[in-house]
């Protein structure tokens, strides 16, 4: 069984598919990109992955993304370290979780995301604070739902 199951039960929740909308904003409120996405949630029972991500992003226009990135587990957080992204995530509570990374490819960006899950674990919300220099460049909001049930295991 994976680690997360009794060290980060609240992560362990997050497993499945997940669909939702992207909606990034500037300070002012303005609407920057609107996007749709999907992100597949694994958690591996061997090997030193504790969290794989799946992720597809697309936009009205035809454009599209996808992402797979790994995590691994000390310390009670899960940590990425990938050519994509750097970070760490940690409960703050029974419904809350709060990551903060920075994308490799732009060093003085960073980003502090919280993630909410419903207590059915059918709804997340999340918003995310970008920061430039340590200055509040955009904020993101995303709104999304399970898309199918998985097994405890998966």
């Amino acid at each position: 069984m994976n680690v997360l199951h009794q060290e980060m039960p609240l992560l362990a929740r997050h497993a499945g598919i997940w669909r939702g909308t992207y909606t990034h904003i500037r300070p002012d409120r303005s609407v920057i990109d609107q996007h749709e996405f999907r992100i597949r949630v694994e958690l591996p029972d061997e090997g030193d992955v504790v969290y794989r991500q799946h992720t597809h992003y697309w936009w009205p226009e035809g454009r599209s993304q996808d992402f797979v990135f790994g995590a691994y587990y000390a310390d009670k957080r899960i940590w990425w370290n990938t050519d994509r992204i750097r970070g760490a995530l940690w409960a703050l509570d029974d419904v809350t979780l709060y990551l903060t990374f920075a994308f490799g490819s732009d060093p003085g960006q960073y980003v502090c995301e919280m993630i909410q899950l419903s207590p059915d674990s059918v709804h997340r919300a999340r918003t995310w604070h970008w920061f430039e220099d340590h200055k509040l460049a955009r904020l993101t909001l995303v709104d999304e739902a399970r898309e199918t049930e998985v097994s405890p295991d998966a």
